[in-house]
């Protein structure tokens, strides 16, 4: 098996989450909307106690949590409802130039095919919006705008100051949407001190299973702003017909609830780990650097970037270590990241480098062997002056 060191693309499901499943994957298989039965009921309630448990992890409350696909499809409901609201003919959406394209590919589409004005904000070099900046963008137009930037950056890890971008935006009669996928369960997250009003999320990147995650709409934003992005039988409150996924959401329930007993701890052992990484990498290897905001990261990320080497070919010359040049929602792009290009990179620097997110199971001899392998290669491909371009 690979060291995995790939834990921002996704986490492994935790065995404690997967024997918490297991009973709705076999006997417990009632749907939650058959009101009828006991199979239905037992559903229902298991659907319940995982909501509470799931938004008590962020700071909500159970009434203000839509179980969905996984945090694309809640950022698209959010953006799509924002443009589709019938009582705003004028709108507009501001976003960043760092943002997942769960956000950025929507607001290109919007613009599209609805007109809606969208305006990308750029970054500094540590991936940090201009605050002054925001404040004076909202503040030049009386379109009613949506503000959509993440928490966490999925590449770099960088944190954004969100109680104070909620600040800005909310002075200016605008409407907060977080991805707050990456900070879940690494940092605390706490949606109304901080002032989020959307917010989405995945279960899978906190050791849950794919395919289902949540939007948190606060109260007050549902029955003024917020549609449906899928129509049917009118579950979660009308905001989403399907029918639950009862397995994914009590393994969502269970792994927000380890989450919320450890992870505190969790942060602060793999930090350790990531920054011996980090360092010794630095240290041992010239002609490296690290992208983003080294002091305001989640604790979990490092990218790393090595002078004179293709990301590509160092990770297939590694062989058994699992990282990864990008997003895996887009590593099947062929260009330079979008987030490292906003940063200021150039092409080659931009694909000379590498991520690594450590986890729950990452363990010091993982470390240790993924680093020693990492400056074998590196040395290896310097000396050959292989590129891989």
């Amino acid at each position: 098996m690979p060291v995995y060191l790939d834990h921002n693309a996704t986490t492994p499901v935790d065995p404690r989450v997967r024997d918490a499943m297991q009973p709705w994957l076999t006997d417990r298989y009632g749907n939650p909307s058959s009101r009828d039965h006991a199979l239905g009921w037992d559903a229902e309630e298991a659907v319940a106690e995982a909501r509470a448990v799931v938004a008590g992890l962020v700071q909500g409350q159970a009434g203000e949590l839509i179980f969905t696909s996984g945090a694309t499809e809640g950022l698209n409901t959010a953006l799509r409802s924002f443009v589709g609201y019938r009582d705003w003919d004028r709108k507009r959406i501001i976003t960043c130039a760092t943002e997942h394209d769960a956000v950025l590919a929507p607001c290109r589409r919007l613009a599209e095919l609805t007109g809606v004005e969208v305006q990308v904000l750029p970054v500094d070099g540590l991936g940090h919006v201009d605050l002054d900046r925001l404040e004076a963008v909202l503040g030049a137009s009386d379109k009613a705008t949506l503000v959509a930037i993440m928490a966490a950056n999925n590449e770099t890890g960088t944190l954004h100051p969100v109680r104070k971008i909620a600040e800005v935006v909310h002075a200016a009669g605008a409407v907060f949407l977080c991805d707050i996928t990456q900070a879940v369960g690494k940092v605390a997250v706490n949606l109304h001190e901080e002032g989020i009003d959307l917010a989405a999320f995945s279960a899978h990147k906190v050791y849950g299973p794919k395919g289902v995650g949540a939007l948190f709409v606060r109260g007050g934003v549902s029955q003024t702003r917020l549609e449906p992005l899928i129509l049917g039988g009118g579950q979660e409150q009308g905001f989403r017909g399907e029918t639950l996924n009862v397995p994914g959401i009590v393994g969502f329930g269970e792994a927000c609830r380890i989450a919320q007993n450890g992870w505190q701890g969790e942060a602060e052992r793999v930090g350790r780990l990531r920054d011996r990484l980090e360092q010794t990498l630095l240290a041992e290897l010239p002609d490296t650097w690290v992208n983003g905001d080294r002091e305001n990261c989640i604790p979990n990320t490092t990218n790393i970037g090595f002078a004179g080497i293709d990301a590509r070919t160092l990770i297939r010359d590694m062989h058994d270590i699992a990282v990864s040049t990008r997003s895996a929602c887009s590593s099947g792009s062929s260009g330079p990241s979008h987030v490292l290009k906003a940063l200021g990179l150039s092409d080659d620097e931009a694909q000379a480098c590498i991520r690594f997110s450590l986890g729950r199971f990452s363990t010091l001899d993982d470390v240790d062997y993924a680093v020693a392998n990492i400056m074998a290669s590196v040395h290896r491909l310097r000396a050959g002056g292989v590129s891989g371009r």
